[in-house]
């Protein structure tokens, strides 16, 4: 079956910082559609470490797509470290501030306001990740990816419905497009048969004639166009049932390839029913194309 590259998927984990302190880390996957797998991280800095075990399991899981993954606290990144107030510091600009208040005779009091708004009065400690805590977020992570592969799956079933009939009814068009032109021969063929009658017989006209009537008939033959794009077809239907995760760009190849085809059909048809039919199918090809770049 098709996977789509568009999916979401996440999961709560509640973690144990310490035996008193207890949070839940909310992680969150989503996906869209990419030519490559490229994933994009926002999580605390306290866990930036895991960046690269993050990526190596998901990409062996995800293959392809802009992946976006977001683990976040209630309160952010607070809750996942420890601030103190440097009391070093602060010891320093009381003394620096008394020495100018004796030295200049200046007037006032320090004021808690006022040592709170001086740089470097807080120290942040990040609170340390234990093995088993990294388990359990990597435990998580994984839970999330099945529920965004699942969602991919959902998605990936309706695009196969859709791309399903819509291959339907370029068969069905491609074939009322051979029944019109092989009419067309048929008739065309008639009138080569009748043109090389006159001549023979020394109408003059008709030798002037004949050799027009032989290139219509010529261009006119869209048999190969039309074996070769009901191949391509078929080929579609089997990339669509086979085994293979990655089908994408085969499908995108192969739309290629139909497109080339009913451009000569298109070009080649000079009679206004065939031609209206060969529109038809390039609509439907287009449509298949834009539901094709969603596809894994």
């Amino acid at each position: 079956m098709l996977l789509s590259m568009t999916g979401y998927g996440n999961q709560i984990v509640e973690i144990n910082l310490n035996k008193k302190k207890k949070i839940n880390l909310n992680i969150e996957l989503k996906s869209i559609n990419s030519r490559f797998f490229e994933i994009t991280c926002r999580f605390p800095n306290s866990l930036i470490f895991l960046e690269n075990d993050i990526t190596s399991m998901l990409k062996n899981n995800i293959l392809r797509g802009r992946i976006y993954l977001t683990i976040s606290t209630e309160s952010g990144d607070n809750e996942l470290q420890k601030i103190s107030p440097s009391i070093s510091v602060v010891e320093s600009y009381i003394t620096a501030a008394k020495t100018l208040k004796s030295k200049f005779q200046l007037q006032g009091n320090i004021t808690i306001s006022d040592i709170l708004s001086l740089p470097n009065v807080f120290v942040t400690e990040k609170i340390e990740i234990t093995k088993t805590v990294i388990d359990a977020i990597l435990d998580a992570i994984k839970k999330a990816a099945e529920k965004l592969a699942k969602s991919r799956r959902n998605e990936g079933a309706c695009i196969q419905k859709d791309l399903e009939d819509r291959i339907k009814s370029c068969t069905s068009l491609m074939e009322k497009i051979k029944k019109i032109n092989e009419q067309l021969m048929k008739e065309q063929k008639n009138l080569v048969s009748k043109t090389l009658s006159s001549a023979q017989e020394g109408n003059e006209e008709a030798k002037g004639q004949l050799e027009n009537a032989y290139a219509i008939l010529n261009k006119m033959d869209i048999n190969e166009e039309v074996i070769r794009f009901q191949s391509h077809l078929d080929n579609a239907k089997k990339i669509i049932k086979n085994k293979d995760a990655e089908k994408g760009k085969h499908l995108d190849f192969v739309l290629q390839e139909l497109a080339r085809e009913i451009n000569t059909i298109t070009a080649k048809g000079s009679n206004f029913d065939l031609n209206t039919l060969a529109v038809n199918i390039k609509v439907e090809l287009e449509k298949i194309r834009e539901q094709v770049q969603n596809v894994l």
